[in-house]
């Protein structure tokens, strides 16, 4: 039996995966904090959902809606919801990425409140989103 925050974040990779923007906007709080190391236009601390959901679209953009991340496992406690996932995606002029990442997601009441993305190769995850 999978713990209560481990399907939270099935259900959130889920509707990532189907662009189900209600169900991700009902799944992360309204005050979500997400982190992304590096240097290259996607890093930085995203704080609120319209934040986030603006860097998500550019990175849509960016990579023609071929970024995609494959669930690999999830590992939950009370607070928190690690995934270790690939995340895939293309770009015109760039090697395509593909890296093993890990993502710390907390959460408080049902809800995402803040992520922190760990690449695999960073300097990969840089060069591809320079």
């Amino acid at each position: 039996m999978s713990h209560p925050n481990e399907a939270i974040v099935r259900e959130l990779y889920a509707a990532f995966a189907g662009a189900d923007m209600p169900t991700i906007d009902r799944l992360l709080a309204d005050d979500v904090t997400w982190h992304a190391p590096g240097t290259a236009q996607h890093a930085g601390v995203r704080r609120g959902k319209a934040e986030l959901f603006e860097s998500m679209g550019r990175l849509a953009e960016l990579t023609a809606g071929t970024l995609r991340s494959e669930v690999v496992d999830v590992l939950a406690n009370e607070r928190r919801a690690v995934v270790l996932q690939v995340t895939r995606g293309e770009r015109e002029g760039r090697s395509p990425l593909h890296d093993r990442e890990v993502i710390v997601y907390e959460l408080r009441d049902g809800r995402i409140v803040e992520v922190r993305e760990h690449p695999g190769d960073l300097h990969a995850m840089d060069a591809f989103f320079a």
